[in-house]
């Protein structure tokens, strides 16, 4: 209801000035009756505030945020677009128009401005369409502690927790959990993220940029290719200078269309970060948050070339991350993220400081970032509680192997290829090669007579290649089973699961048998996963019981490990010829395709790079006798059954690591160590059904 005494004055005035005189000033006093309603209903929300508890708080602010500043925007686009400033200022001489502040919602001590007027309507009327974060945060902060809260604000930067809303320009900070091992052992680059969301339609998908992920590769203009693959800018232009080619600074911006992407994935996506807010720069770029745009690199060139912009203004990110429809949701309810409301300050703060660090070096992985973040949502203790841990270790690595390129490469030829080729090929290939010829030979013998029936095992390099990824064949044992022209099939040997499959004996009883894992592929309910026996006893190779897997190369009468089915191993069972540890279990296996040119792929290129070396026959013996000694899997059998794992590796070949092996980035732990350990959390993560270690690990050493 209106105001009575307002009212009969908004009518008098009518009668006192001209028809439009009098509408504009009628609008003004209704504007200034709606506008004491709505500080009211302000008031009153002020007070539900105070006394809902910090859990309720938040969930209110995400319900309600948007409908109270809807409320604002509309009072103050009611005011800028109704009001006559003329007839207010004739109306009211004494009062003065403050022009609008930078620093939105900021008071001065007194809480006046420099006029003498209480500020918190200006304060108000000066929220726009991109300022509305900023008036939550303002709410969430004066009703948090300041060592407890959920937001941090200052005279000029803010950041607070919204809940599970997501928009353009909010930040994604990744959640860690003490020693939880999934960006550990997977898409590292993810674990401890900071990242802005650029878009985001919850029916199509969500898109971001992560933004502590700075490289040290630069570019030059005539890296940037147009959709033609053509430079968008050459050097040998006759009309150019050395001036006209700038460079570039790379971030790691995503896993998708990121830096290795190739033309199958539509190459490289490149989006360029700035703060320019020319009439051009609007023109060629999106607004994500206030004073935060986004361009592409030709349009960062138009701003170059205007004379608008250096190459220096940019932040160049190559990728981007991806979700589909109700992915990221689902992600925030597992509490896998922290959806986070920043202020374009806090962004341009850490983008700055990672550019202009001198002694930034990629291998820090943007760490201190995310740390920053976390403090200013007061997180400190819980940053600190997942700090120095495996998962910072592994994204190091990733770091290490991703981000952080060498611009003095040395010049090789063919030959020094070659011989580095030979070096890292396994003891047991590398020392029967001493030339061209003889790798040649070696890549030819398997190609006409494959490797079916051989036992392979793991790399012995000083930095594992499975330690960021497949970390399943770190210092594995692995017979392969199938060796043709279409494709290579293994299975392993070294993995028990939690699970033992029943054969039934003569006598009426149940044998059970412990499973190992053989491989990724053989998915229930997907692909079938067939249950395989083999044994390598020479009663039962006399015996005929089963087949061999393959031939043997070195005059052994046959291959030394035989396939057997479930009847056979029962027959042998019952007739007294064997005992249930003198047979392996596998279910799974493993598979290489090979292409158009087998020598270039497949298992093959695994084994002449040394990722996989081949067990000499007169050793398979002994890794065989290691194993059989694995049980099934327990939280008691765990630490043996690792043990005896890496026992097995140990048996098929030498270990001619570095005496002095490699450290991870500022750390006292070393690449190989660390590589077990991935191992370690990989078994316990996929085989036992969730990682046990938790709180055990040190930094300095591994694990306890």
């Amino acid at each position: 209801m209106i105001n009575a005494e307002i009212a009969p004055f908004t009518l008098e005035l009518a009668h006192e000035t001209t028809n439009e005189e009098a509408r504009q000033q009628a609008e003004f006093f209704l504007h200034a009756q709606w506008s004491s309603i709505f500080c009211v209903i302000l008031l009153g929300f002020h007070v539900v505030v105070l006394l809902l508890p910090a859990m309720q708080l938040s969930t209110l602010l995400q319900a309600s945020g948007a409908v109270v500043f809807s409320l604002i925007r509309h009072s103050h686009a009611f005011h800028a677009s109704n009001c006559n400033r003329q007839l207010i200022h004739r109306q009211f001489p004494n009062r003065q128009h403050k022009p609008s502040s930078p620093d939105l919602l900021a008071k001065n001590e007194d809480n006046q401005d420099e006029y003498g007027d209480d500020n918190d309507d200006d304060a108000i009327s000066d929220i726009d369409a991109d300022d509305w974060r900023a008036f939550r945060a303002q709410l969430v902060a004066g009703n948090q502690d300041d060592d407890s809260g959920d937001a941090k604000t200052s005279s000029s930067s803010w950041a607070y927790d919204s809940g599970n809303m997501i928009e353009k320009g909010s930040i994604i900070l990744a959640k860690v959990e003490p020693d939880f091992c999934y960006f550990g052992l997977n898409q590292q680059y993810f674990h401890k993220s900071v990242m802005l969301v650029t878009y985001h339609n919850e029916k199509e998908f969500t898109k971001g940029i992560i933004l502590n992920r700075p490289t040290n590769l630069f570019l030059d203009d005539e890296d940037f290719l147009d959709d033609n693959g053509e430079p968008y800018f050459k050097t040998d232009n006759k009309n150019s200078t050395d001036t006209d080619n700038n460079s570039w600074r790379i971030w790691f911006g995503g896993d998708v269309r990121g830096l290795y992407a190739d033309d199958s994935e539509g190459g490289t996506e490149i989006v360029c970060l700035h703060s320019i807010q020319t009439d051009l720069a609007r023109n060629v770029s999106e607004e994500i948050l206030k004073n935060v745009f986004t361009t592409n690199y030709e349009g960062a060139r138009k701003l170059i070339d205007s004379n608008e912009a250096l190459s220096d203004d940019f932040w160049v990110f190559a990728g981007y991350a991806g979700w589909s429809a109700g992915q990221l949701e689902e992600e925030l309810n597992r509490e896998s993220w922290y959806m986070i409301s920043a202020d374009s300050e806090t962004v341009w703060n850490e983008l700055t400081d990672q550019r202009d660090d001198n002694t930034l070096d990629p291998r820090d992985a943007g760490l201190k970032s995310w740390s920053t973040l976390m403090g200013m949502l007061g997180k400190q203790d819980e940053a600190r509680a997942v700090s120095e841990s495996f998962a910072d270790l592994s994204l190091k690595e990733w770091a290490a192997e991703s981000i952080l390129f060498n611009s003095t490469l040395p010049v090789v030829n063919e030959s020094d290829e070659l011989d580095d080729l030979l070096k890292s090929l396994s003891p047991s290939i590398s020392n029967s090669i001493d030339s061209a010829e003889s790798f040649v030979d070696l890549a030819q013998r398997y190609i006409n007579d494959g490797i079916q029936g051989s036992v392979l095992r793991g790399s012995s390099k000083d930095r594992s290649p499975f330690l960021l990824s497949d970390q399943k064949l770190h210092k594995c044992s692995m017979l392969v089973i199938q060796d043709d022209d279409v494709l290579t099939v293994g299975v392993l040997l070294n993995h028990p699961m939690t699970k033992t499959y029943p054969i039934p004996l003569a006598n009426g009883d149940d044998l059970e048998f412990p499973v190992r894992y053989g491989g990724s592929f053989g998915i229930p309910g997907i692909i079938d996963q067939p249950i395989i026996f083999l044994h390598s006893k020479p009663e039962l190779r006399d015996a005929k019981v089963g087949e061999p897997v393959g031939k043997s190369t070195k005059g052994i009468e046959e291959c030394m490990i035989w396939i057997c089915s479930e009847q056979q191993v029962a027959k042998a069972i019952d007739a007294g010829r064997a005992s249930s540890s003198d047979f392996i279990c596998v279910q799974g296996f493993q598979i290489w395709p090979k292409e158009d040119i087998p020598s270039n792929s497949g298992i093959l290129a695994q084994l002449v790079t040394g990722d996989l070396e081949v067990v000499d026959e007169t050793l398979v013996e002994e890794v065989w006798k290691v194993l059989s000694s694995q049980s099934k899997l327990t939280l008691d059998t765990l630490e043996k059954n690792f043990q005896t794992s890496l026992l097995a590796w140990s048996a098929g070949g030498k270990d001619d690591g570095n005496l002095s092996p490699p450290f991870v980035y500022d750390s006292t732990v070393t690449t190989s160590q660390l590589a077990d350990d991935s191992l370690r959390y990989w078994t316990e993560a996929f085989l036992l059904g969730g990682v046990v270690s938790a709180g055990k690990y040190d930094y300095s050493s591994g694990f306890d």
